[in-house]
């Protein structure tokens, strides 16, 4: 399958959002341990949360469905790869506040107090305009699906599925697609809300000359 570029997503700087932000010591009790670990995972409060917690019913089942998909114990993709293939889907889906943040994390140096994986730019830049080259077919069936369901679930080719089938398991099929479903919900909350990135993140939609 060819590689294809991802939009540029239209990026929003740091302003005052169109509702004002939670303060954190505002936020519901019950969240605390659900953000504590987010904070640490992350080394910030990201500005999404700060309006999440307006409805913690909402915030506390999404925040650990983020991590159920993404970095549970009993995850059967790796999980440096679903890290890349978010950053595929939310480029894709054209959301430059996530993607800011996944590729900021990517870059993270690894060994850190936060969750940081060591990419190189150039590696990240191949990862979102679709040049890098997957190290087997699994990881390549991943990829294009990936590309293709964010694009348009409904129109992914069989000739993917057939490799999807192929190379892994019907529990890594559905936590892959899940990681796509996932982030595909994400990206239409934070874009309709027009969550601006945060200012420390900018370099890192890869769209911004600072």
């Amino acid at each position: 399958m060819d590689a294809i570029a991802a939009p540029k997503p239209k990026v929003l700087f740091e302003t005052d959002p169109f509702i004002p932000y939670l303060r954190e010591q505002d936020f519901d009790t019950r969240l605390k341990p659900v953000v504590e670990p987010y904070k640490k995972r992350m080394g910030f409060l990201p500005n999404a949360l700060k309006l999440y917690a307006y409805r913690p019913e909402i915030a506390e089942t999404l925040w650990k469905l983020n991590s159920n998909i993404m970095r549970d114990p009993s995850s059967t993709l790796d999980q440096l790869l679903k890290r890349k293939l978010a950053a595929v889907a939310c480029a894709t889906n054209g959301c430059a506040y996530c993607t800011a943040h996944s590729c900021s994390m990517l870059k993270k140096p690894k060994d850190l107090e936060f969750e940081g994986w060591g990419l190189s730019e150039e590696e990240l830049q191949d990862i979102i305009t679709g040049t890098y080259e997957p190290k087997n077919e699994m990881e390549r069936a991943c990829f294009d699906y990936v590309r293709s369901a964010s694009e348009d679930p409904t129109s992914v080719p069989d000739e993917i599925l057939q490799r999807l089938k192929q190379h892994l398991t019907p529990q890594q099929i559905v936590e892959l697609a899940c990681v796509v479903g996932f982030w595909k919900f994400y990206n239409t909350v934070h874009d309709s809300l027009h969550i601006p990135v945060e200012s420390t993140l900018l370099r890192d939609t890869g769209y911004v000359d600072l």
